[in-house]
């Protein structure tokens, strides 16, 4: 059975940055959102520059974060990215965050690097970010760095379990 759900990443100031259809898979309590898609099925808009046959996010309520988690069709892990970014807002089937330009990307073997500190520091004046947006986004790239280095969630294999699940519940390839 399917939960559909749309996922919107905003840039601060409202733009609509990407559209993703997705089913809503689990939660963690108050504090994270899990969206499944399914390149198959789930079409974003604009396509996404790396594409995987699988995504699933990690969509931040309480925290300053949203983490995507690429795999190929098999189910490898293809690659995460962690996006600084306010806690999401949901009205009807539609989730919302807002984008905040930092980024940690975190390849197959485990290594990762942060990315865009100057596109974050341009973006931050260009378009007046308050001191708590500002810090918001660090301590949402301090949270990714720790879970990453920690193996906490949601680099613990609890998005893997999910994506395991998903598949399952189709049946027999």
């Amino acid at each position: 059975m399917t939960n559909p759900i749309v996922l919107r990443k905003r840039k601060y100031g409202g733009a609509i940055r990407s559209v993703w259809p997705g089913d809503l898979v689990d939660s963690r309590g108050e504090d994270w959102l899990i969206t499944f898609h399914d390149a198959a099925l789930h079409h974003r808009q604009p396509p996404p520059a790396e594409p995987a046959a699988f995504a699933i996010h990690a969509v931040g309520l309480r925290h300053p974060l949203t983490v995507l988690h690429r795999f190929d069709p098999l189910g490898r892990f293809l690659g995460a990215q962690c996006d600084a970014a306010l806690p999401a807002t949901i009205t009807g089937r539609t989730i919302d965050f807002v984008d905040l330009d930092l980024d940690v990307i975190v390849h197959p073997d485990g290594t990762h690097i942060v990315r865009d500190r100057d596109d974050f520091e341009a973006r931050a004046i260009e378009l007046g970010y308050p001191p708590h947006v500002r810090r918001a986004a660090w301590v949402g790239i301090l949270h990714a760095l720790r879970a990453v280095r920690r193996c906490q969630f949601p680099f613990d294999g609890s998005i893997e379990a999910v994506l395991g699940r998903v598949l399952a519940a189709r049946g027999p390839l």
